[in-house]
């Protein structure tokens, strides 16, 4: 009988006595001083060393055997199962390793990228417009308090006139009623956005550099475009993880109106997002008899007072912050709509 050399521990004390290891038919053999034991090689459990490590040999007495010589160990008691096989493969080679991590960051990356916003579109539209509307006073608030809106320095009068072009704008049906809100906002500059459930804020600064209404009804279509499909919702959730969406869904908003505002506020649209908005603008403008080349005339307004305003800032993070356009289509494609050849905007 073949026998290998191995270090028999009883696993009850440190101590380690020589020992030879054989085999006889099912069984492993093992003689210690001046004893023989024999195991079922079905109880017996190989951990495969790594590097230069030894394999060890769990017996079912709770014994162990620690054998340096492990191609040999392997071959005589039959090998590793496959499980064991695939982790020692990979505990060995380095390379197999490194290239399951890059596997699994390409997975993650994919997820990210296709999964998570697929799963936040699916669970959007289940939240309850009551959810969106608390998020939306939640984010407000917020907002409020960190200095980045203050009240308008324009009267009642004005938000009015702007709230009921917005209602005339918008078809019947929608889930949502429309809340209009001027806010001065220095540090956000010359913009509009959307908040779920309907409320639509535009700053002081964008009514100073946009003295033709029709285009602000244009720039308010585009963001009831986010609104209908609830992309800030959509964005929100995906970068705060989904588990919110379910307590919203549930009607719990106590732990997303904590966490929720902070994503709100930062949420970026992607560049489908912005078309599908674009592409509400233009067919309620169309509705309306308006042309859709408006909305594209107070986006390039928008774009050339914050190139000014970089250029006198020195590109300051403020002028960066207030941007309209960091992940929106180019400004000249979006003033096209569906290839329409528009006259240059009025002065």
């Amino acid at each position: 009988m073949v026998t290998i050399k191995a270090l028999w521990r009883d696993g009850k004390t440190p101590l380690a006595q020589a020992a030879n290891v054989g085999r006889s038919d099912g069984e492993l053999v093992v003689h210690c001083a001046a004893r023989q034991q024999r195991y079922l090689l079905s109880d017996v459990r190989l951990e495969a060393g790594i590097d230069t490590l030894p394999d060890m040999l769990h017996l079912p007495d709770g014994s162990t055997l620690e054998v340096a010589e492990r191609i040999a160990i392997r071959r005589l008691i039959g090998g590793l199962s496959l499980a064991d096989r695939s982790g020692h493969w990979l505990q060995q080679s380095w390379a197999a390793l490194a290239g399951m991590t890059v596997a699994a960051g390409v997975v993650l990356a994919l997820a990210y990228r296709f999964a998570l916003p697929a799963a936040a579109g699916a669970l959007a539209p289940l939240v309850p417009v009551a959810a969106e509307q608390a998020l939306a006073s939640s984010t407000l608030q917020w907002m409020e308090r960190g200095g980045r809106l203050h009240p308008s320095h324009y009267p009642e009068a004005r938000r009015q006139q702007l709230q009921a072009r917005l209602q005339a704008l918008l078809p019947p049906g929608s889930p949502y009623t429309y809340r209009l809100l001027l806010r001065d906002a220095e540090q956000i500059g010359a913009n509009a956005f959307a908040l779920p459930g309907g409320t639509i804020v535009v700053t002081d600064q964008l009514l100073q550099l946009i003295r033709h209404d029709d285009e602000l009804v244009a720039i308010l279509a585009h963001e009831a475009g986010h609104v209908e499909a609830r992309h800030s919702l959509r964005s929100a959730l995906q970068s705060s993880g989904l588990a919110l969406a379910l307590t919203l869904i549930t009607g719990d908003t106590s732990s997303a109106l904590l966490a929720l505002p902070v994503a709100l506020a930062h949420a970026d649209y992607s560049r489908a997002h912005e078309r599908e908005a674009d592409a509400y603008a233009f067919a309620r403008l169309k509705a309306q008899g308006l042309s859709p080349c408006l909305l594209g005339y107070g986006l390039q307004r928008i774009e050339t007072s914050l190139r000014r305003s970089a250029a006198a800032k020195a590109a300051s993070t403020e002028a960066r912050g207030s941007s309209w356009f960091d992940s929106h289509p180019a400004t000249e494609e979006r003033s096209h709509p569906d290839g329409t050849q528009c006259p240059p905007p009025p002065p």
